[in-house]
């Protein structure tokens, strides 16, 4: 029986790819094409295709979840020390997520207030709904879907038509190969995350994942690309440049009928519950895999040991937003790319000419595995 349906697989990718990047994105891509920057998040429509293929034709050729998989297509012992490698990556990609809200909030809401604050009440709600299971973290997502996607959509209106300076987006499309190139990476890093579709096809139906990846894809492109537009058209491409988190500063200028003001911090609401479910997917992968690799009969009591890991880990990754910047372009990126898309790469040449799971031949009952997702 099926534990998650269409939209909630929809829910869950889409707050994978969304949060970190509504806020930062803008910002990243101004910096390498300024006014022109929108343009690189559209142009990400061609290798997120080619991403949502990749993982597509993984999940039709492959009999388990992953980390499972890995097993599957590389052998048992390439593959066992692959998932164990995964474990980390996936602990960092939480705290990664766990910090950039730490940052946020530190920098733009309430500075002065001890991190370490922010880190404990995140990691407390994110521990609740791992152990509440993979079917309520679906349900979750899908809720805050029906809510941050609705209202991000009215802000963005809200900022065009706030004193817009059309003029910044001029002139169209003069830019460097190299730095469109640059551009097209970063835009292109949010799509990559959709990689826990390898895990979350065994609880949908393996045949129906290609329409929720490409829902997700037209979103963010969507999203993103008004997102830039619209701080450009605001702040101009130069200026959007300089800030961390430029949506942010276009959406707090926001005023109607110059009484109705500050409405940014409701905008707040909505992103930290999309920090919520993006922190909770990583979280989740990370437990599952470590059940998976050690074969244990659940994942969720490895929730609580895991939770001091990430919230040590997220204060380590650096002393301040200016390193936090930098660590992310020079080598989370790298990292994200490695794990998120090389890897997949390879496992999606090696099932190249496998036949469907349906073609195949029946797999041993011994090798089978029970995967506790509830």
């Amino acid at each position: 029986m099926n534990r998650i349906n269409g939209f909630q697989l929809y829910s869950m990718l889409l707050m994978m790819t969304m949060p970190v990047a509504f806020l930062v994105l803008p910002g990243v891509l101004a910096s390498c094409l300024e006014n022109n920057a929108w343009l690189a998040a559209v142009a990400a429509i061609i290798p997120g295709t080619l991403i949502i293929f990749i993982f597509s034709s993984i999940t039709k050729k492959s009999r388990q979840p992953f980390p499972l998989l890995l097993e599957e297509h590389l052998g048992k012992i390439a593959g066992k020390t692959l998932s164990f490698i995964y474990i980390f990556f996936f602990l960092l990609a939480s705290s990664f997520a766990l910090r950039t809200f730490v940052e946020f909030i530190e920098t733009n809401v309430l500075p002065g207030t001890p991190i370490s604050v922010f880190i404990g009440i995140m990691l407390i709600t994110a521990l609740v709904g791992i152990k509440s299971g993979l079917t309520n973290i679906a349900r979750t997502t899908e809720l805050i879907i029906y809510i941050a996607v609705p209202f991000t959509l009215l802000m963005l209106a809200l900022t065009l038509i706030h004193n817009p300076d059309f003029g910044n987006l001029k002139p169209f499309a003069y830019m460097g190969y190299k730095d469109f190139a640059l551009a097209l990476v970063f835009s292109t890093i949010p799509l990559v995350n959709m990689f826990p579709v390898l895990t979350l096809f065994h609880y949908f139906q393996r045949q129906n994942v290609l329409k929720p990846m490409f829902q997700v894809m037209l979103t963010y492109i969507l999203l993103i690309s008004l997102t830039t537009m619209s701080t450009i058209v605001v702040l101009g491409g130069q200026n959007s440049a300089l800030f961390t988190f430029p949506a942010f500063v276009a959406i707090r200028l926001i005023s109607i009928g110059d009484f109705i003001q500050n409405i940014d911090i409701v905008f707040i609401g909505v992103w930290i519950m999309g920090i919520f479910g993006a922190l909770t997917i990583w979280w989740f992968m990370a437990c599952y895999t470590i059940q998976q690799v050690f074969r244990l009969h659940d994942y969720r009591f490895l929730a609580a040991p895991t939770t001091l890991i990430i919230g040590v880990t997220s204060i380590l990754l650096s002393p301040n937003i200016l390193e936090l910047v930098l660590l992310t372009n020079a080598i989370l990126t790298p990292l994200y790319y490695f794990f998120l898309l090389f890897i997949p790469l390879i496992v999606f040449f090696i099932t190249l000419f496998k036949p469907a799971v349906e073609q195949q031949p029946e797999y041993p009952e011994s090798e089978k595995s029970v995967s506790t997702a509830e």
